[in-house]
């Protein structure tokens, strides 16, 4: 075998390659110390920090700050700092005075920063942190400066910092939770000693930008020289033995399993069933908190969040109509398909219906994350925590009158039940018991708030307000729901009798169309509707009487357009649409009443329903004007599944009540460890707890949930309950 004389000629010299790259590697190190040596000797100025999360507090320079505030006028105006503790307000005693200038000292030896404290009695309505802004430009404070302004009245503070202050959005966030958390229990010393305290440690734990450039500058020219090191002498050698390891491996691509990969197709049906029920709790909860809002703070201050709930009801509007379609499916695939197939078909069907019920809780999920956003700013709206006095003051102003109503409901459905049959009043029979449990649940939290007060424990007294309150509208709008019933009844059956007159009309008029056999079918079933009618007319219920003369009328309708002209057949058509939405809208109006305050034991299939006819009654009004005899169909669709979502309610309702009521020991004590967590309450959806943690998982086992005190705005992901006793709930019979 020849050599090449080339390789004599450049021989392979191993030492003297190491020691080239080596020498690379020992430059690159000394040129990374070099720059960190230099940028620490600089003390040149910080950059700003990423900023992961928005700060409560300001990030503007000092000049931005002075222009910002040139308009504002504060009623108490700002003041200029001569000494780092200002105690206007007066609530430092010494010690504490001294307690407070310590931390801030500390803050000043063992860090580049400074901090300024003032107490004040009140901002008079002025941002606290324009006031804060404010007297900082005016005492002239640098970048290094910090100004903590905290008025004792009105338990709010405002913290400014310069833009270029050393601290990171989520360090600043940090401090202002920290801030709060004292101010909201009256700490006033705390509120500051923490304060200075947590800017330290931030401090101590910073590293000066440059300087942490400088040595990532290093580690690059290191890992670089390193990475030429080793693709000059191992990569040569290790290529040929990864070619072949390749060649004897195969990589084949798979899909990424998703989330609900692991749950069977019956297991994500539930899971998505869950969902829908506990988003929809949370919209009701919501719904009901933002009224109490617009109560007391006014149409215009709740505007935004009333744009955000309906933005998130229209994502959970889409979800039922998918559950509705899936349902649907179901029910065709049960009746049409083979004994002992499964609704969900083949693969492909089941891969559909899967999609469809990931999509569902997608979803849910969107509608909570929107709501889940504001409730912080809601809480903030309503200042609970400050008001909690006033709203518990107001239940029990509200409560007498609410409850002389009782009496008069009870009254109004025993005259009812003599003209009209039970099952016309199933709806609203029991809700004079359940406003009583729900009343008497209202006193119990009301006391349990106010104890809470006394204790100095505001975050409870706030769960017992927010309890009491709900508990209170839900009582209301159980006593409302027996007068709307009433009127709806007694309008039904003035409405009657013009129906059957028309229809009889209708029928006088097909007897002269002779030789049509869709004419005659028609007008035999309307005979057999107002014969039906005439019958259970005393004693009968009107609202079912309207309903089979409409759909016999609207039958024969269709029959003899053909022998109308277009004009009448639209005018006949609109007159019986105007009928039949009245009608409808009245029992959406009750069955929502209904699932709203049995929220607690009311299914997703129920609420599927109802939120479908819901959707075709829209559909039918939007189509009013245009196309009537459209409207018409869309609006008798509504009503079907409209008796359907009543009917299912009812079920669901009456089981729930029977399980608990089998369950509870005649004897025993009904008093809880939790408080008002018992009765109306339980039924009504208002789980009161105070500790509740909400979380990104909600709990999918519960048989009874949704809502938890009033809730706030959001919750649309609430956690397992965490009760501290047994909980028994109880209704009486007749609330069946």
């Amino acid at each position: 075998m020849i050599e090449s004389s080339a390789r004599h000629e450049h021989p392979h010299d191993p030492g003297t390659r190491a020691s080239g790259g080596w020498a690379v590697v020992a430059f690159a190190g000394l040129v990374g110390v070099v720059l960190a040596a230099t940028s620490q000797a600089a003390n040149a100025t910080v950059g700003e920090p990423a900023e992961p999360l928005p700060s409560v507090s300001p990030r503007l320079s000092a000049a931005t700050q002075a222009q910002l505030m040139s308009d504002v006028l504060p009623a108490s105006p700002p003041i200029t700092l001569t000494d780092p503790v200002t105690d206007g307000a007066g609530v430092l005693t010494d010690a504490e005075r001294a307690d407070v200038r310590a931390a801030v000292d500390r803050l000043a030896d063992e860090s580049d920063l400074r901090m300024f404290v003032v107490y004040i009695e009140s901002f008079d309505g002025t941002d606290p942190v324009d006031w804060a802004n404010a007297s900082a430009n005016q005492s002239g404070l640098g970048t290094d400066d910090l100004l903590l302004a905290i008025a004792t009245v009105d338990h709010q503070f405002g913290l400014s910092a310069d833009s270029n202050v050393k601290l990171t959005n989520t360090q600043l966030g940090q401090i202002d939770n920290t801030i709060a958390s004292a101010v909201e229990d009256e700490r006033w010393a705390p509120a500051a000693t923490d304060a200075a305290d947590r800017v330290r440690r931030a401090m101590a734990g910073a590293t000066d930008p440059l300087l942490m450039a400088g040595i990532a500058l290093a580690a690059v020219l290191v890992l670089a020289a390193a990475g030429y090191v080793l693709w000059r002498f191992a990569v040569p050698r290790l290529l040929p033995r990864l070619a072949r390891l390749t060649e004897r491996t195969s990589a084949p691509g798979g899909p990424t399993p998703d989330e609900f990969a692991g749950l069977t197709l019956a297991e994500l049906d539930e899971r998505a069933a869950a969902t829908l029920v506990g988003i929809d709790d949370a919209l009701k909860t919501c719904e009901q908190e933002l009224g109490f809002a617009r109560t007391e703070l006014g149409a215009d201050a709740t505007r935004g969040f009333e744009q955000i709930l309906a933005r998130a009801a229209g994502d959970v509007r889409e979800a039922f109509a998918i559950r509705q379609q899936l349902d649907v499916a179901a029910a065709e695939a049960e009746d049409g398909g083979p004994e002992g197939t499964q609704p969900d078909g083949g693969a492909a069907e089941a891969a559909g219906r899967r999609a469809r019920l990931t999509r569902i809780i997608a979803l849910c999920e969107g509608a909570a994350d929107t709501l889940d956003a504001r409730t912080r700013a809601f809480d903030d709206l309503r200042r609970l925590q400050q008001r909690a006095p006033e709203v518990l003051a107001d239940v029990v102003a509200r409560e007498p009158e609410v409850v002389s109503r009782v009496a008069a409901a009870r009254a109004t459905l025993e005259e009812l039940a003599t003209t009209y049959p039970a099952n016309t009043l199933a709806t609203v029979s029991g809700n004079p018991e359940q406003a009583e449990l729900l009343l008497a649940n209202t006193k119990e939290a009301v006391a349990a708030g106010r104890s809470a007060l006394d204790a100095g424990q505001k975050v409870v007294a706030v769960a017992h307000a927010r309890g009491a309150q709900n508990a209170l509208g839900q009582a209301v709008m159980l006593l409302d729901a027996v007068d709307a019933t009433a009127v709806h009844l007694e309008e039904a059956a003035g409405r009657l009798d013009k129906s059957v007159a028309s229809l009889t009309q209708d029928v006088t008029s097909a007897k002269a169309v002779a030789g049509d056999f869709r004419v005659t079918l028609a007008r035999t079933a309307a005979q057999a509707s107002l014969k039906h009618v005439e019958v259970t007319r005393d004693g009968g219920d009107p609202l079912a009487g309207l309903q089979r003369i409409a759909a016999a009328e609207a039958s024969l309708d269709a029959a003899l357009a053909s022998t109308r002209d277009a004009t009448e057949v639209a005018a006949r058509a609109s007159a019986l649409l105007r009928d039949t939405l009245g009608r409808v809208d009245a029992q959406l109006r009750q069955t929502a009443d209904f699932v709203a305050t049995r929220r607690g034991a009311i299914g997703s299939t129920a609420r599927t329903r109802l939120a479908e006819a819901v959707r075709l009654a829209d559909v039918a009004h939007s189509l009013h004007p245009t196309d009537p005899a459209a409207a018409l169909d869309e609006a008798q669709h509504a009503s079907t599944l409209v008796q359907e979502a009543t009917r299912l309610a009812r079920q669901d309702a009456d089981a729930v009540v029977a399980a608990v009521a089998a369950e509870a020991e005649p004897d025993a004590d009904r008093s809880d460890a939790n408080g008002p967590i018992t009765g109306g309450m339980m039924l009504g959806g208002i789980l009161l707890d105070p500790n509740l943690v909400r979380s990104r998982k909600r709990a999918h086992t519960a048989r009874i949930g949704g809502g938890f005190g009033g809730g706030g705005f959001g919750g649309g992901r609430p956690a397992a309950l965490r009760k501290l006793g047994t909980v028994r709930a109880w209704w009486p019979a007749p609330a069946r």
